[in-house]
């Protein structure tokens, strides 16, 4: 039986041929770095598939997305700078590239602190959730009151010789906390990383506790982001500006009140006769 050898110089030619004409595949881009700059533009990189067209978007509320600009990706990564970020409260961001979206999403979120107490929350999954990289160079004597539900109290962290009593103290997305501003000044609080998807679980523990809101949505709690509430249920929203709280209990399956709403990385206080969990299905198509 005859056999056809190929010189290994011919071998060669033929492997790189084929790899050369190989029909290239898109991935999905990834988002990372994302970084609120001191001066109000936001900053991300993203990975990117060399000869294919890539489009950055961007959205407002995570359902209505716009093109922000677009090209053709000469290298695997991209560094993008968004200069009118000053002109929103929060933006959300994704990436197509070769017919491929990104990932995952990320964004930024900013709050504005008047003097006396709020009540806060971590709206994304940050690279570092302590609050030493949340709530930098914040006043001397501020405080962050997180509840814990096992011993019934509020635990305390301040600022004290400009650094966090606690600094490697987390603030995770679906907590929330207490914040005091001890000055007569406005302070402003910039939040920036990923938004979570998929399906997501927050527990509710019987009693007391403080909660928010997984996904960086404003809206009523049960009717647009999903809170079930049962029987004897309460929700107790702080308004900032008048210092006090106002207080929604639900019963024969309605509100007495007007369904309470709730802001981007606000948190809230929520009795509950029986744990539960607050569930949501969330992905960006």
């Amino acid at each position: 039986m005859n056999k056809t050898i190929i010189a290994p110089q011919v071998t060669g030619f033929i492997t790189s041929f084929i790899r050369k004409n190989k029909a290239a595949v898109a991935e999905p881009p990834v988002l990372k770095a994302a970084i609120r700059l001191p001066y109000a533009p936001f900053k991300f990189s993203a990975s990117l598939s060399p000869g294919f067209p890539f489009e950055i978007e961007a959205s407002p509320d995570l359902c209505h997305w716009t093109a922000i600009s677009s090209g053709m990706a000469d290298d695997d990564s991209l560094q993008y700078v968004d200069t009118d970020a000053s002109k929103f409260g929060f933006r959300f961001y994704r990436v197509n590239c070769g017919g491929m979206t990104s990932q995952n999403l990320i964004g930024y979120a900013t709050q504005t602190l008047p003097p006396g107490f709020s009540m806060v929350a971590n709206p994304l999954r940050a690279a570092d959730n302590t609050v030493t990289a949340l709530f930098p160079n914040m006043p001397e004597a501020t405080t962050l009151c997180k509840f814990d539900t096992n011993l019934f109290r509020l635990n305390n962290n301040a600022v004290k010789n400009g650094v966090w009593t606690k600094p490697d103290e987390e603030l995770l997305p679906g907590e929330g906390a207490i914040i005091f501003n001890p000055t007569n000044n406005f302070k402003t609080l910039n939040f920036s990383g990923e938004i979570v998807q998929g399906d997501l679980v927050n527990p509710l523990p019987a009693g007391l506790s403080i909660r928010s809101s997984l996904v960086p949505q404003p809206g009523r709690l049960h009717s647009d982001l999903g809170l079930a509430m049962t029987e004897g249920d309460v929700i107790h929203l702080f308004d900032r500006d008048q210092q006090k709280y106002a207080v929604h209990p639900y019963s024969a399956k309605e509100w007495e009140t007007n369904e309470p709403a709730i802001a981007v990385g606000e948190a809230f206080w929520i009795g509950k006769t029986n744990p539960g969990t607050w569930t949501r299905h969330f992905k960006v198509a």
